[in-house]
């Protein structure tokens, strides 16, 4: 896991949000492209994974109101 995702769960958990919620399914999502990005072998490429890594961001900003920047 990751600092993000583990926020995102943490929150999501808190409000006590479903199991679809984009929140948890963005980490997820973002959690999977980790371990495949470091894994061995490398099994997800360096675009799948910021790109993970960007949705999971925004989702958090926009349900947070923390500014992305």
């Amino acid at each position: 896991m990751t600092d993000l995702s583990d926020k995102m769960i943490a929150k999501a958990d808190a409000d006590k949000l479903p199991g679809d919620h984009d929140l948890r399914t963005s980490a997820l999502a973002f959690n999977e492209a980790t371990e495949g990005f470091y894994g061995n072998p490398q099994t997800v490429d360096i675009k799948k994974f910021m790109g993970s890594w960007a949705r999971a961001r925004r989702t958090w900003c926009d349900y947070t109101g923390e500014s992305l920047m």
